[in-house]
């Protein structure tokens, strides 16, 4: 090795300001995090909203159908588009009938809307690209909100009433 390079002068170290900074972000995000966790055990579920009278939600109908013991899932691509009523319809599965929801802006707009239609013609003769199932269609109206259901038992229907006036 030549006495030149070893002679050469070592460059000035860099401060490196920029990582530190990062790393002390990174650091503070961490403990952030775990205190955040730790300050919620039961996990992250969000708690339902309570409905102002009025304004429920989708939410706020499924589970007050549950609450009369029906068994509702949430199928993908089951609705029903704007026609008959002035809302699109969320699909659901109401003790394995087809139902839909009509959510509508307030109870008044939903009681307009409900009565001049007949349920015949709000469902249509295809659901997520099969025909539509054999039955009576019926429709309950309470508070902001719409269901109709497509067949199911008289016990059903019964708990689908009870469920929909219980709504504020």
């Amino acid at each position: 090795m030549d006495r030149n390079e070893s002679e050469r002068p070592a460059r000035p170290r860099r401060s490196n300001l920029v990582s530190n900074l990062f790393a002390v972000a990174a650091v503070a995000f961490g403990i952030l995090a775990i205190v955040l966790y730790l300050r919620n055990p039961g996990g992250g579920t969000a708690p339902v909203p309570i409905a102002a009278p009025g304004g429920n939600e989708l939410v706020n109908v499924t589970d007050a159908l549950r609450a009369q013991d029906l068994d509702v899932q949430q199928p993908p691509r089951l609705f029903i588009s704007r026609g008959a009523l002035d809302v699109p319809g969320q699909g659901v599965e109401i003790d394995g009938s087809p139902g839909f929801i009509f959510l509508y802006a307030d109870a008044e707009a939903a009681r307009a809307d409900a009565a001049g239609v007949d349920p015949n013609s709000v469902v249509p003769d295809r659901l997520a690209g099969t025909p539509t199932p054999e039955g009576d269609r019926r429709m309950a109206q309470g508070s902001n909100v719409i269901v109709l259901l497509v067949g199911g038992s008289e016990d059903t229907w019964r708990k689908v009433e009870v469920a929909v006036a219980s709504l504020p």
